[in-house]
């Protein structure tokens, strides 16, 4: 590990990596308080100062060890309920997830990047004005699902659709974060291998991967001090605020790319 780090340095800069790892902080301490957006938020951090494929290698394992974290926080049997709960939904996600990496070609990445970031932005804007959508299961699981698994294998970022399904569901806030941790920990598994397929996550950048977990695990710890004093409507309002961020994110990424 300490050769990886050192060709990190090398190769990238000590500057560059100290920006990268506070970025990844940042993003962890933002999942702990509201439970998702670790991804948007560490990517746009690190991807100023390092190839964005660097920035992807150096997230998975952060990535995948909160999310599993996140998952088990209240026990393993409450993270199975969980995972029952919203069986459908995760699997149409996980094979949509697939099945985008082999279409990829075919697909207009910013077309759909716009129109999923306008559906969120949208979606929170409704919702902070007081609209309750009335969700039909198994319908929503499958349609959402399929979303988040094809944004998911375009770009490694599922959260918008699923948070989309959860906020309709009137879970209590602990409910929530632990979903999100379930959904996003199956999510992340076809994309952590297809990374270490494609070559992304290598022996040089999985080392360095590995050792931004704990920046990463402490920022969330910290987040989690907040979310654990946070009132149910105010954490509420915050997911909105952070989804609507994520959409506008999207809508910037139609535009201008990166």
């Amino acid at each position: 590990m300490t050769d990886a780090l050192s060709a990190a340095v090398a190769e990238y800069g000590a500057g560059a990596l100290a920006f990268a790892t506070f970025g990844f902080f940042l993003g962890g301490f933002v999942k702990g308080a509201v439970g998702f957006a670790l991804p948007m938020v560490g990517i746009a951090c690190a991807a100023t100062v390092l190839p964005k494929e660097a920035a992807v290698a150096f997230l998975a394992l952060p990535v995948f060890a909160t999310n599993v974290w996140q998952s088990v926080r209240h026990g393993w049997g409450a993270a199975w309920r969980t995972l029952k709960s919203l069986r459908v939904m995760i699997g149409v996600m996980v094979v949509a997830l697939l099945l985008a990496t082999q279409i990829l070609p075919a697909l207009d990445e910013r077309v759909f990047a716009a129109v999923l970031g306008f559906v969120a932005l949208a979606y929170g804007c409704l919702q902070m004005a007081g609209w309750q959508p009335r969700i039909r299961r198994p319908l929503a699981d499958v349609v959402l699902g399929a979303l988040a698994g094809l944004f998911g294998g375009l770009s490694g970022v599922w959260g918008p659709p699923t948070l989309m399904l959860l906020m309709t569901l009137n879970l209590s806030k602990q409910e929530f974060v632990r979903a999100c941790g379930v959904v996003f920990t199956l999510g992340s598994l076809p994309y952590l291998l297809g990374h270490w397929y494609s070559g992304v996550l290598n022996a040089q950048t999985a080392p360095v991967s590995l050792a931004l977990i704990l920046p990463t695990a402490f920022g969330m710890w910290l987040g989690q001090q907040v979310q654990d004093r946070l009132d149910g409507e105010v954490f509420r309002r915050w997911i909105l605020i952070v989804l609507m961020l994520a959409g506008a994110n999207f809508m910037r990424r139609a535009v201008f790319g990166g």
